[in-house]
C-alpha cells in the first residue's frame, strides 16, 4: 500500500522506485500483486504509461487513512506501555507500612502509568500472581512456588504481646511451652504472619489451637488490650501502645520471629520499564 501510494503520488513507476530505492521491476510486481489480492484495476496503462484510473483514485483516500493510522499506532507504541495499568497484590502490613511511599514516589516519575492494588493475605496474592491476576505481588514469609520470582527486599520482626495485666507482663522471659498452653489470638491460617509463627513452634514440635482466629489485625490488638489473650503481631504495627504501656511484649526464651518481605511475579511475566521502575520503588522503601 505504500508502494501504491507512492506511485500516486510520483505518477510514474519509475519515479517511484527511485524515491523508495526500489527496482523497477519490484514496483510493478507489487502493483500487480494488490491488484490481484483485490481483484479489481486501480490504473490504467496506456503507451507504457500508468494512470491512476476512477477505481484507484476511490481507493487511495482509504489507503492514505490506513497508513496514517498504522504510522500513529507505530509512534504511540511507547506510549501505550506507559499508559498499561499495573495491577498489584500486597499483604496487609506491606501495604500499611511500605506501600503507600513507595506509590507515592512512583507516580511522581511515572504519571502515566495507573497501579490497580488489592490487599490480601499472602497466600491468596502468591495464587493470583500465579495465575496471572495480579503482575506484581509484595508479600511476606516463604514463598513456595518455583514458578514466582522472589525478590527479598525487607524483613521486620513479630513480637508475642499481652496485656499489662497478664501474669506474663510480670516475666522477663517466659518458655515457649507456657506460650502455647495460653489463649492465643492469632491471624488467619495462610497468612505470613500465621505461617511463621506456626513454622517456628514446628521446629519445637509443638502446634497451636488459637481460641479467636481473625484477618483484621486491629481486632487483635483491641482484645489483647482487654486481657482476652495473647497474640502475635508485626512490631512495627503494634510499637507506639507498647510505648505508651497499653500493650507488653513477651520475650520467649530460644523464639525469634522474622517476617522477609518479597517482590513476586512470574517468570514468564514480561517487564515493562514501568514495571522495573515500580520494583525500583519499592525496594528503595527499605
Amino acid at each position: 500500500m505504500r508502494i501504491f501510494k507512492t506511485v500516486c503520488e510520483e505518477e510514474s513507476i519509475t519515479k517511484a522506485a527511485e524515491k523508495l530505492f526500489m527496482t523497477q521491476p519490484a514496483v510493478s510486481k507489487a502493483i500487480h500483486e494488490l491488484e490481484d489480492t483485490l481483484n479489481i484495476s486501480l490504473f490504467d496503462r496506456i503507451s507504457r504509461k500508468i494512470y491512476l484510473n476512477e477505481t484507484g483514485k476511490l481507493f487511495l483516500p482509504k489507503v492514505i487513512t490506513l497508513l496514517d493510522l498504522y504510522d500513529n499506532l507505530e509512534q504511540d507504541v511507547q506510549a501505550l506501555e506507559t499508559a498499561a495499568t499495573i495491577n498489584i497484590g500486597s499483604s496487609i502490613t506491606i501495604a500499611n507500612f511500605i506501600l503507600p511511599q513507595a506509590i507515592v514516589d512512583f507516580e511522581r516519575t511515572h504519571q502515566k502509568t495507573p497501579t490497580k492494588v488489592i490487599v490480601a493475605n499472602a497466600k491468596k496474592i502468591e495464587e493470583m500472581v500465579y495465575n496471572n491476576e495480579l503482575d506484581l505481588g509484595l508479600v511476606e514469609g516463604v514463598i513456595s512456588n518455583d514458578e514466582l520470582v522472589n525478590i527479598p527486599f525487607s524483613s521486620y520482626q513479630l513480637a508475642v504481646i499481652c496485656s499489662p495485666e497478664h501474669p506474663f507482663a510480670f516475666k522477663e522471659m517466659i518458655d515457649i511451652n507456657h506460650l502455647t498452653q495460653e489463649r492465643l489470638l492469632l491471624r488467619e491460617k495462610g497468612s505470613a504472619i500465621r505461617d511463621v509463627f506456626d513454622s517456628a513452634l514446628l521446629l519445637h514440635n509443638l502446634r497451636v489451637s488459637p481460641e479467636w482466629t481473625s484477618i483484621n489485625s486491629q481486632a487483635l490488638i483491641r482484645a489483647v488490650k482487654q486481657n482476652i489473650g495473647i497474640s502475635v503481631l508485626p512490631k512495627i504495627l503494634i510499637e507506639e501502645e507498647i510505648a505508651k504501656g497499653e500493650l507488653v511484649e513477651i520475650k520467649v526464651n530460644h523464639f525469634e520471629l522474622l517476617n522477609v518481605n518479597h517482590i513476586i511475579f512470574h517468570k514468564d511475566k514480561f517487564q515493562t520499564n514501568s514495571f522495573k521502575a515500580l520494583i525500583e520503588s519499592i525496594k528503595n522503601k527499605t
